[in-house]
């Protein structure tokens, strides 16, 4: 199952889902609701992945900006099927 890209891009869209839940709530004045503090410590946790993610995936062409929006974004379900070659570097 985690070889068929169908199964990372459903991870990401459920992770872009919960940050477009986070920023309807945040805009409508409910900084404090679980799904935006849930979605701030993802994206720190994706912040301290990025210099493991460029260790992992030193081998590929991609560019390093690439390779630090794709993990900020998604983290590991970026870069673990980049570093396969399911996505592209």
């Amino acid at each position: 199952m985690s070889e068929k890209k169908a199964f990372w891009q459903f991870n990401n869209m459920a992770l872009l889902a919960i940050y477009a839940a986070a920023l309807v709530l945040l805009l409508s004045g409910q900084g404090g609701h679980l799904i935006v503090l849930l979605a701030g410590l993802i994206l720190a946790a994706h912040v301290l992945e990025i210099p493991y993610a460029w260790y992992v995936l030193r081998d590929k062409d991609g560019s390093r900006l690439r390779q630090a929006a794709g993990t900020l974004l998604f983290g590991f379900t970026w870069w673990l099927p980049a570093k396969k070659g399911i996505y592209g570097a």
